[in-house]
């Protein structure tokens, strides 16, 4: 998802950017009608008012310092990348650090006890017409774009196909376990920091194997296609990375989800703190690229 500010911010084709309107686009229709029909009981991310803006901006400052995002940093440290493997463990840490300590008395503060707001809901509008509008938009916006591969690998129309898919999928297995959340990272991760820190065996849920499993899978996916792993990493670049991890663990934790729960989970249900979240992230970024730290 850095990927795609960054375009947006510098002005490249929006190839990224048409991906991840597409991963939404997919999950805004599915997920919609599972829940219209009684399918689906989905959880909408909730709204924190003024925590939530710091807990996005403060998100994508950190994107920029760890260069990439919280599912980026994931499948890079699944390729071998030490200095990714130091931005989760950073990310981890930060949200398992301040879920109590910072982020409940932040919540309380600026944004009262999170209301679950939707888009469609707090202008009285039907769901079923703003899905239709917004995704007829979408999809119109999207088509336009040229299909090439992107660095070697599937162009941005399969990628975008492929992880809405995948979000349905997080939806359906999600709640089979009685929670349903989709795709996101802040829970499972602060789940891996309390069973490494805390020797808590209770932490091993649905969200923790959600977590593992994306390096677990990029691993996989680089030996198939036979990446090498590892390589040499200026100095710099390894307290950059767990600082911008750190950061990013902060901001999600204040923020009560991050750019995967909100952006490709929230985001599709409408959700008022999901968009919010975006927006505030994408200022983080563009400040994080205007600063240069990226």
């Amino acid at each position: 998802m850095l990927s795609a500010f960054y375009e947006a911010v510098t002005g490249r084709a929006p190839d990224m950017l048409r991906s991840y309107l597409l991963a939404v686009l997919v999950q805004m229709v599915a997920v919609n009608a599972m829940a219209e029909y009684g399918h689906l009981d989905v959880t909408i991310p909730p709204f924190f008012g003024f925590a939530t803006v710091l807990g996005g901006f403060v998100f994508g400052l950190g994107m920029t310092l760890a260069v990439g995002c919280a599912g980026a940093v994931l499948f890079r440290a699944g390729e071998g990348k030490l200095d990714y493997g130091l931005a989760v463990a950073g990310y981890a840490v930060g949200v398992w650090a301040s879920n109590d300590w910072l982020a409940q008395p932040l919540q309380r503060i600026m944004g009262g006890n999170g209301a679950a707001l939707t888009l469609h809901k707090t202008l009285a509008v039907d769901r079923r017409l703003v899905v239709v509008i917004l995704a007829l938009a979408t999809l119109l916006w999207v088509i336009r774009g040229q299909h090439h591969p992107y660095q070697g690998g599937w162009d941005w129309g399969r990628t975008g196909l492929a992880v809405g898919l995948v979000g349905v999928a997080a939806w359906a297995t999600s709640a089979m376990t009685g929670h349903p959340t989709g795709l996101g990272t802040v829970q499972g991760s602060d789940r891996l920091a309390t069973l490494i820190l805390e020797r808590d065996v209770s932490a091993l849920d649905w969200s923790l194997f959600l977590v593992v499993g994306i390096p677990l899978g990029s691993y996989i996916a680089s030996r198939l296609h036979g990446a090498s792993l590892g390589g040499s990493i200026p100095p710099k670049r390894l307290p950059q990375a767990a600082i911008g991890g750190l950061l990013m663990g902060l901001g999600a934790s204040v923020a009560a989800g991050d750019n995967v729960a909100h952006g490709l989970s929230g985001v599709p249900l409408l959700a008022v703190g999901s968009l919010t979240f975006m927006v505030c992230m994408f200022l983080g970024v563009w400040a994080g690229v205007r600063l240069r730290w990226l």
